[in-house]
C-alpha cells in the first residue's frame, strides 16, 4: 500500500518539466494517423477566465493563458464551455501514410464536443463535427461504445485543432488519433472486455444481495448495493447507455450514469460504516453517516440536468473527508486490534480500493492532475476490492456452513434432551399422582369420621387436604405444559354444545367451590368443535384465577355467537385487575405479576389456557377495565350448519313445550 502510494505520490508532484517535454506541434501526414496518437499529449487547455464563445476567439488568445491537458489538474464541475487546441502541421510522409483516422473521445458520459480545424490564421473553418451522449446522430451513422469523428484529410500546411466541451459531467478529457484498423482492433477488444466487466458486475451484485438477505449481514447487503452502483457507473461510461437507449431517450447515459454514481456515494459510505461496526461503536458518527448517504443516493434525480453541477460540488467534498475517517478509523483499529488478523485483510481489500476512489474523486473534482495513474487508479481499485472480497466471502460461506452444521448438532442434541425431559417430567407427573389421590382421599375420610374431634385435629385435616391439592394442582399444570410442549400433542375434538358445556361446568364448580360467587349471564347456542377435557383446563384455569386474584369478588361467564363464524366466551371479574406493566407478559410461561407475592402458583394457569386456545385455532386476549376488573376474551370458531340446526331445533322445543333431550353434559 505504501508503495502505491508513494508512486502516486511521485507521479502527481514529480518533476513537472514532463508536461513541458511533450510536443507543442501535432506532426501528422496527410490522411492523417499512422498510428495510435495520445491527443491529451499535444492539447493544452484555455485556464484564463477570458470568454471565448467560438473556435475563432480561441486561436486568437494568447499562448500563456493556457496550460497543458496532461499532467495537470481539470476543470472539475463547470457549466461553462471548456477550451482545448494545438497546432497541426500537415507534411509529406510517405513512409506514413494511412488510409483514413479517427478521433475517438474516450469519456461518452460528456454532453457536446464540438471538433474543429481552422487555418493557420485562425480565419477560416477547415472541418468541423459535433459529438456526444446529448448530440443526435445521423440515422444512417453508425452508433458504438465511444464518440468517434473521422478525421479530415488535408492539404499540406499548418493548421489549428480546436475543441469545445460542455457537460454537466466531470471535465476529463482522454482524445486519441486512431487510424481504421487500430480503431477496429481497439472498438472490439474493449467491446468484449466491458461486456465481460459489466456481466461479472451484475452476477457478483446477484450473488451478494442474495448471501446478505440469507444471511441477514447488513455490510453484505450495502456491498452488493454499492457493485449495483458500479454496475450502472459502468454502464454509462463504457458507452453501453448510449449504445441501447439514446435512440429512445437521449438523456439515457446521464441518467444511468449520474444515478449510479449517486447510489455509489451513498452505499459506499453505508457499507464502510457496518464493516467497521459504527453502528455499535459510534451511534452517532453511523447517524452522521447514515444522513449522508440518504442525501447523496437522493442526488440521482440531477443527474440529467445542470443541478448535477452543484450536487457534485457539494457532495465529493465531504464524500472524500467522510472516507478518509472511515480509512483513518480502520488504521486505527488494525493498530489497536493487531493480533486480528481479519484488520490487516481489510486494510488491503478496502483501504486500497478506498484511496483509489478518493484519488478519482480528487481526479473529477479538478484536484489531482491528469494521467495514466489517476484515469486508471479506480478500476484497478475496484478490481482489487472485488478480488479480495470475493476471497473474503467465500471464507466466510465456508465458516457460516460449519456454524450451521454445528448449530443444527446442537439443536438436535437440545430437542433431545427436551424430549428426555418431557418424558421423565411425565413419568414424575404420573408417579406423583397416585400417593396424592390416596393422600387427598384419605383426608376426606378422615374428616368425615372425626368431625367431633377438636378444632385443632380438624385445621390439621384441613391444611393436609388444601396442600395436597395444591401439590395435585402443580403437577396437572406441569403435566399439561408437557403435553402440549410436545411435538406429537394433538387435539380430540368432539362436537359441543356451547352453552351445554359452560353451564355444566359452571354448575359442577357450584358445588365443588360453594362460597365462589360466579355466574353464567348470556349464553348464545353454538356448535364447537373442541377437546373436551382440554377445554375444560382452559376454563377452570381461568376461573380459579379469579378465584385467587380476586377473591369474594363476582366473576361473570358470558358467550355470544357473531356471523363471522365465531364465538366470543368471556370471563369478566370485579378484582383489582392487573397492571398495565404485566398485561404483555401476563401469558408467558411461568411469568407472574408484581402483586401476585401474596397468592401460591407457578404462573402457568393463563399460559396454558392460552396454548389450548391456540390448538383450537382460537385465540385469547387480556384487558383491564376502566374503574378495575379483568376480562379474557376468547375467540373460537363454530359451525355454522350444525349451530343453525340446533338453534332450530331449540326454537322448536321451546314452541311445542317438549323438555330438551339429555345431553349427556355438553355434546351436540
Amino acid at each position: 500500500m505504501l508503495i502505491a502510494i508513494a508512486s502516486g505520490l511521485l507521479a502527481i508532484y514529480g518533476k513537472q518539466s514532463i508536461a513541458h517535454e511533450q510536443a507543442r506541434i501535432l506532426v501528422l501526414p496527410p490522411s492523417g494517423a499512422a498510428e495510435a496518437i495520445d491527443l491529451n499529449r499535444y492539447l493544452q487547455r484555455l485556464v484564463s477566465d477570458r470568454e471565448a464563445d467560438t473556435p475563432f476567439d480561441v486561436v486568437q488568445i494568447d499562448e500563456t493563458e493556457f496550460a497543458p491537458v496532461y499532467q495537470t489538474p481539470g476543470p472539475g464541475y463547470t457549466d461553462r464551455t471548456i477550451w482545448y487546441r494545438t497546432p497541426v502541421r500537415i507534411v509529406n510522409q510517405p513512409d506514413r501514410m494511412g488510409s483514413s483516422s479517427f478521433i475517438d473521445i474516450g469519456q461518452v458520459y460528456l454532453n457536446d464536443i464540438a471538433l474543429s480545424i481552422l487555418s493557420e490564421d485562425g480565419r477560416q473553418i477547415i472541418w468541423h463535427e459535433r459529438v456526444g451522449d446529448r448530440v443526435q446522430t445521423a440515422g444512417n451513422e453508425v452508433h458504438g461504445l465511444s464518440h468517434v469523428a473521422e478525421w479530415p484529410k488535408l492539404a499540406l500546411g499548418n493548421y489549428w485543432l480546436v475543441i469545445g466541451v460542455k457537460t454537466t459531467s466531470a471535465h476529463v478529457l482522454a482524445a486519441e488519433l486512431l487510424p481504421d484498423n487500430v480503431l477496429i482492433s481497439k472498438s472490439g477488444s474493449e467491446s468484449f472486455i466491458k461486456g465481460a466487466s459489466l456481466g461479472v458486475l451484475i452476477v457478483a451484485f446477484g450473488l451478494y444481495f442474495t448471501f446478505g438477505l440469507l444471511s441477514g449481514d447488513r455490510s453484505v447487503i450495502w456491498y452488493a448495493v454499492y457493485i449495483l452502483s458500479l454496475f450502472l457507473v459502468y454502464f454509462g461510461v463504457t458507452g453501453y447507455a448510449q449504445l441501447i437507449f439514446k435512440p429512445l431517450w437521449p438523456l439515457a447515459s446521464d441518467f444511468v450514469t449520474g444515478a449510479g454514481t449517486a447510489l455509489a456515494l451513498g452505499s459506499c459510505v453505508m457499507m464502510w460504516s457496518y464493516i467497521t461496526r459504527l453502528d455499535q461503536t459510534n451511534r452517532w458518527l453511523f447517524r452522521v453517516m447514515a444522513a449522508y448517504s440518504t442525501v447523496a443516493i437522493a442526488g440521482f434525480v440531477t443527474g440529467t440536468s445542470d443541478w448535477y453541477i452543484i450536487y457534485a460540488k457539494l457532495v465529493f467534498g465531504p464524500e472524500i473527508v467522510l472516507l478518509t475517517v472511515l480509512l483513518i478509523n480502520l488504521i486505527y483499529r488494525a493498530y489497536r486490534e493487531k493480533q486480528n488478523w481479519q484488520n490487516g485483510f481489510l486494510m488491503v481489500a478496502l483501504g486500497i480500493p478506498t484511496v483509489a476512489a478518493i484519488a478519482h474523486l480528487m481526479l473529477l473534482i479538478g484536484i489531482l492532475p491528469v494521467n495514466g495513474m489517476t484515469t486508471s487508479i479506480f478500476t484497478a481499485g475496484s478490481i482489487i476490492q472485488l478480488v479480495m472480497v470475493a476471497a473474503a466471502m467465500g471464507y466466510r460461506s465456508y465458516g457460516l456452513i460449519n456454524r450451521r452444521v454445528d448449530a443444527l448438532a446442537t439443536s438436535q442434541r437440545a430437542n433431545q434432551l427436551a424430549s428426555e425431559q418431557r418424558t421423565f417430567i411425565t413419568m414424575l407427573s404420573h408417579e406423583f399422582r397416585t400417593p396424592l389421590a390416596i393422600i387427598q382421599r384419605s383426608a376426606e375420610i378422615l374428616g368425615l369420621h372425626l368431625q367431633k374431634e377438636p378444632e385443632a385435629v380438624l385445621n390439621r385435616l384441613s391444611t393436609i387436604r388444601s396442600n395436597a391439592g395444591q401439590l395435585s394442582g402443580l403437577v396437572d399444570a406441569f403435566l399439561t405444559k408437557e403435553t402440549l410442549d410436545s411435538a406429537t400433542f394433538g387435539t380430540t375434538r368432539e362436537a359441543v354444545a356451547i352453552d351445554a358445556f359452560l353451564g355444566d361446568l359452571i354448575a359442577r364448580r357450584h358445588r365443588e367451590v360453594p362460597g365462589q360467587n360466579i355466574s353464567l349471564i348470556k349464553c348464545d347456542t353454538a356448535i364447537v368443535e373442541i377437546d373436551r377435557i382440554l377445554m375444560e383446563r382452559a376454563m377452570l384455569n381461568l376461573i380459579e384465577n379469579a378465584r385467587k386474584y380476586a377473591p369474594g369478588a363476582a366473576v361473570w361467564i358470558s358467550a355470544e355467537r357473531e356471523a363471522n363464524g365465531y364465538v366470543y366466551i368471556r370471563v369478566v371479574d370485579e378484582g383489582p385487575g392487573i397492571a398495565a406493566d404485566d398485561l404483555q407478559n401476563v401469558l408467558n410461561a411461568f411469568y407472574r405479576g408484581k402483586d401476585a407475592t401474596k397468592t401460591q402458583g407457578v404462573g402457568l394457569g393463563l399460559h396454558l389456557t392460552n396454548r389450548i386456545i391456540e390448538a383450537h385455532d382460537g385465540s385469547l386476549s387480556v384487558s383491564v377495565g376502566e374503574e378495575r376488573g379483568t376480562t379474557i376474551l376468547i375467540k373460537l370458531p363454530y359451525d355454522r350448519d350444525k349451530t343453525v340446526l340446533r338453534a332450530s331445533e331449540n326454537r322448536t322445543r321451546s314452541l311445542t313445550g317438549y323438555p330438551d333431550p339429555p345431553t349427556n353434559g355438553e355434546r351436540a
